[in-house]
């Protein structure tokens, strides 16, 4: 394909093969990738967003990156930033992290392109914006923008000592500080500062949850999708961040402990320590403490100028307290089964619930002053359990418990509330396919999709088999084309003439009224995701549970 020249007063040089843009920070480098389908389209890869966070700026949040001389090169990805999996992919990882990729259709800043802004998952402590993750082909085919950034994780990323020494929520702040960058400059790139929506799976999803809570990022988007994951999960907000920050610190030095070492001297004395010491102490607390294994994660922090979050999510919510934004969100159809294929941890998960009472709460869970914790923990049970069995007798019971406790309950919980002050979307992802990476059939043969499953029907990945069936491109042309209008038209099924999505009417959840999307080999409008269980877990936290809540 020929590169058009473009006009000389819009910021972007086309000579000589080379794709230049001029941001506030200076000019970058792009390229041209070919999509699938035979489309060229343009990439700017590890763009630096932000002071690089090391030294006196490890655990901080960090600022916007200065201006460079010269050209930036962003025809290649930056190093992804240090994660759980530090140990073994060391040369690809660094505290230097912080840098976005930008796909477009076009240069042409008249087209005023949507964008769509995301957000990576991985618990938190893992995950990487790579193209070989999140390839953009399908999306950028359609006329939308993509952008996706790393955000420091882990301890790097959400350590806190609750004040002001280690207030917390670095990464979240990594992920405001890309938000700002885009505004900013997006237009260069042919894109609309008016049209972002963000979006993100799993943590990013839960992210997005959070970013849509948080004063912070008001005005900075104007819609979300968080698939997954939401601001309600009880995992998106770690509840003793500051005792984890010491146990953490007495692993690398048995010295160092809330005696001897008041926030300000922790916080020097982890900034003397290897990057790969702190990784490989949170690597032993989460394999020591279960019911911690989510350790690094969100918290709420002492109020001042710089927090992103100082109040528990489910008040803002009820409230609505909140940035007031269209939302698209949902669920697999069975999520746990994720962690299946991993040796022993279903097992482990069964043997817990069956001997720890506690393991079954919610992890934010605090019962009522009188409330008998016996008769809530065999109600729960009984919820999952047919008489006289335990879980180990039947690992599937595992998995729907946990499929609830982790993720649905607090997806679900999120799009009922939010209905009541913005249009809500909310699907189930139930299409079994030769793209799925992490199913597994149990119980006789009972098909369901696991965490992550969506992702490989609007990315191109490197897990994806070269090709899938005819129902695995008719799905992924579906859930394009969904995903995308919901980004420019801010509804996924603005047009019930679409034959190619079987002339869907995609009704919105309201408070009284909660309809939902099953994608699976067909489009159908069902009610009342996940029912029977919702429903009984509403009857524990409003009977049970002290309030204020906060998360669900």
């Amino acid at each position: 394909m020929a590169i058009r020249y473009l006009c000389l007063l819009l910021p972007v040089i086309v000579m000589s093969a080379q794709i230049l843009v001029d941001t506030e920070n200076g000019k970058v480098r792009g390229k041209t990738l070919t999509s699938p389908s035979n489309k060229t389209f343009y990439a700017f890869q590890g763009i630096p967003y932000a002071v690089p966070p090391i030294g006196d700026l490890r655990f901080q949040a960090t600022t916007a990156s200065g201006k460079w001389d010269g050209i930036f090169d962003a025809t290649k990805e930056g190093k992804s930033c240090i994660g759980a999996d530090y140990n073994h992919n060391p040369e690809d990882q660094s505290e230097n992290c912080l840098f976005l990729n930008i796909y477009t259709p076009s240069l042409d800043q008249s087209a005023k392109y949507p964008v769509l802004f995301w957000i990576h998952g991985g618990r938190f402590v893992a995950g990487t914006s790579k193209y070989s993750r999140y390839g953009a082909d399908y999306l950028v085919d359609q006329g939308v923008i993509f952008v996706s950034l790393n955000y420091r994780l882990g301890p790097l990323g959400f350590l806190s000592t609750e004040d002001l020494a280690i207030p917390g929520n670095a990464g979240l702040k990594d992920q405001l500080l890309g938000l700002e960058w885009v505004n900013r400059n997006i237009e260069a790139f042919g894109g609309d500062s008016q049209k972002i929506t963000i979006g993100g799976q799993s943590a990013g999803g839960s992210s997005c949850g959070l970013l849509v809570l948080s004063k912070k990022a008001k005005g900075l988007f104007r819609a979300a999708i968080c698939q997954s994951g939401s601001g309600l999960e009880e995992w998106a907000i770690y509840k003793s961040p500051r005792k984890y920050a010491y146990k953490m610190a007495n692993l690398i030095d048995s010295s160092v402990t809330a005696q001897s070492h008041n926030s300000e001297q922790l916080l020097e004395f982890l900034k003397r320590r290897s990057a790969s010491s702190i990784i490989h102490a949170t690597g032993t607390l989460g394999a020591t403490e279960p019911k911690e294994d989510f350790a690094l994660s969100p918290n709420i922090e002492v109020d001042h100028e710089g927090a992103l979050l100082s109040e528990f999510p489910y008040e803002l919510m009820r409230r609505g307290d909140f940035n007031q934004v269209p939302l698209l969100m949902g669920i697999t159809s069975e999520e746990f089964l994720l962690f299946a294929g991993q040796p022993g941890r279903l097992e482990s998960d069964a043997e817990r619930l069956d001997t720890i009472p506690d393991y079954c709460y919610p992890y934010h869970f605090v019962p009522k002053d009188g409330a008998n914790e016996t008769e809530i923990v065999k109600y729960i049970k009984d919820m999952y359990l047919a008489k006289g069995r335990k879980f180990s007798d039947n690992l599937y019971d595992v998995v729907r418990f946990r499929s609830d406790q982790t993720f649905n309950r607090g997806v679900i919980k999120h799009a009922e509330m939010q209905s009541k002050f913005t249009d809500v979307y909310f699907y189930q992802f139930s299409f079994k396919g030769s793209l799925n990476r992490h199913s597994f059939d149990m119980l006789g043969g009972e098909s369901k999709c696991a965490h992550g499953d969506d992702l490989a029907y609007l990315f191109i990945r490197d897990s994806n088999p070269e090709k899938g069936d005819g129902a695995d491109e008719l799905t992924t042309k579906r859930m394009v084309r969904m995903w995308t209008n919901f980004v420019k038209y801010l509804n996924p099924t603005p047009d019930q003439s679409d034959e190619l999505l079987q002339n869907l009417h995609w009704p919105k959840v309201k408070p009284d009224r909660f309809p939902y999307v099953n994608i699976g080999s067909n489009l159908e409008v069902l009610e009342n995701p996940k029912s029977e269980m919702y429903s009984k877990w509403n009857h524990v936290f409003h009977t049970w549970h002290r309030q204020p809540f906060k998360t669900f």
